[in-house]
């Protein structure tokens, strides 16, 4: 679809390990054009971003994007960063990033002002604008996969907080003692909800005999085993699997309790591969935010899907560079 004339325009890049998606955003939200690279892999830090530098030039194209109607480039990282100074301050999947300034070493190549921001905290602000919170000023996302990531928007803005990690909702400590977390803590949960944390959860049942559907497709020593084949087996009536996604549910639930007491949101947004487990994980959820946040008056009914999808870190990017716009207008 070729866009107005007049009409300024963002591309929005989602920066992953192994793919990267970039696409042309209208102001409203509209995807104009999108595409799906693979993420080079080399020592040198140049290789992924000099990637995409030319995916940009090619959706530009695609979408007969004219240089004057480019506002900018949003670039979402999957590791914290520093978006004042243009900083990618760690990428565990993309070390060669580690320390590297995107800002200046991709505007170098496009031309074009770089925006750049946290993968989560693009997911956030993508469905605050777009998506399932485009009605409401205030909300908290939480991104289920891998990890646990997540966001937090008061008064319409996404905030970051004055060290970056405000909406770090994946470290909230819901079992002190607990399972050993990426960052070096025990108990939160992202160590708990994430994939490693869920799949490890359904093999100690597995191994203490309880019967299930998922020790025969599971693999010898359950290394298939994954969260989507745990929350098929849910939706089953499988009683192992429901009682993962149970206890997932309970460790979220509680976790969002926290969140709604320090953010006072209006909605609560979840998003990323787990979430798509549907009522078997959200109806634990909603149980323990009805009896553990009775203070708050939280209606469990505004804990919601996500409705952008793998699509939303790439939208969310783009939504770096309207925003960046607007706050200079």
């Amino acid at each position: 679809m070729a866009p107005g004339t007049n009409r300024k325009l963002a591309i929005g890049v989602d920066l992953g390990g192994t793919t990267f998606k970039v696409g042309v955003v209208s102001p409203d939200g509209e995807l104009l054009a999108q595409a799906e690279y693979d993420t080079p892999r080399s020592s040198s830090e140049a290789q992924a971003l000099l990637a995409v530098a030319s995916a940009v030039g090619g959706i530009m194209e695609q979408a007969t994007v004219k240089p004057g109607q480019l506002l900018g480039v949003g670039l979402g990282i999957p590791g914290p960063v520093d978006p004042a100074a243009g900083v990618i301050l760690r990428a565990p999947n993309l070390p060669e990033l580690d320390g590297v300034n995107a800002v200046e070493l991709l505007g170098g190549e496009i031309d074009a002002a770089v925006h750049i921001g946290n993968d989560a905290y693009c997911a956030t602000l993508a469905e605050l604008r777009w998506g399932a919170g485009r009605d409401v000023a205030n909300l908290v996302m939480l991104t289920l996969g891998t990890g646990v990531g997540g966001g937090i928007a008061l008064d319409n803005q996404v905030r970051r907080g004055p060290r970056g990690i405000m909406g770090e909702v994946g470290h909230i400590v819901v079992e002190p003692g607990g399972r050993r977390c990426g960052c070096g803590n025990h108990g939160c949960l992202e160590a708990l909800v994430g994939r490693d944390g869920m799949v490890d959860r359904a093999i100690r049942l597995l191994e203490q005999g309880m019967p299930s559907t998922l020790s025969e497709r599971g693999g010898r020593t359950h290394e298939k085993l994954s969260p989507r084949m745990i929350a098929d087996a849910a939706r089953a009536g499988d009683a192992l699997a429901l009682e993962v996604m149970a206890t997932a549910g309970h460790y979220l639930g509680v976790a969002l309790c926290s969140c709604i007491v320090l953010a006072d949101p209006d909605l609560i947004v979840l998003g990323g591969g787990i979430a798509a487990a549907g009522d078997v994980l959200f109806d634990p959820i909603r149980r323990v935010v009805r009896h553990r946040s009775q203070i708050s008056g939280f209606d469990v009914d505004k804990i919601v899907p996500a409705e952008l999808g793998n699509e939303a870190g790439m939208f969310g990017a783009a939504a770096l560079v309207f925003d960046a716009a607007g706050s200079q207008d």
